[in-house]
């Protein structure tokens, strides 16, 4: 009777102790899931050239040329003249008779740099993103005789 007492008992036991683990190997292969598909990720952001800071200082209106100003930044990013506008406004058969010739803002050029930093953290209840891009531009109009009329800096990659 004893025997049939204990078999019993190791019985129920087993029974319980098979439970048990079963829920713990679910519960941790579940935590070990969610582990694993969380993610953390940090970035940068770089886009264009860097803008020249200690040539800026050099830049005198009514004196520096454009030749000057492209062999100390490069190739501007954009650039705006009257015969090129002139031009696509010919092409789209926009363009009357007679060229445009007074624009208000001809011949600029700017230069522009860009940097961000960059956070995401992604979890199965929680995701954060957050993106934070800053620039520093420069523009410089110049007159007719191909020298800088006025111009203009910000540097906004500081405040990274």
């Amino acid at each position: 009777m004893c025997d049939s007492n204990s078999s019993v008992f190791h019985s129920v036991r087993g029974e319980t102790m098979k439970r048990f683990f079963g829920f713990s190997f679910k519960i941790i292969g579940i935590l070990s899931l969610a582990f694993l598909l969380a993610s953390c990720w940090i970035g940068r952001y770089y886009d264009g050239p860097k803008i020249r800071e200690e040539k800026i200082k050099e830049i005198v209106p009514g004196v520096t040329t454009r030749a000057e100003i492209v062999a100390w930044f490069g190739p501007p990013q954009n650039y705006l003249s009257p015969a090129i506008f002139n031009e696509v406004l010919r092409q789209m058969d926009l363009l009357s008779e007679e060229p445009l010739t007074n624009y208000p803002f001809a011949n600029i050029v700017s230069y522009q740099y860009m940097r961000g930093n960059a956070r995401f953290i992604i979890t199965i209840l929680f995701n954060f993103l957050e993106w934070d891009v800053k620039s520093d531009h420069l523009v410089i109009f110049f007159d007719e005789d191909e020298k800088v009329k006025y111009y203009g800096f910000r540097k906004g990659t500081d405040e990274l």
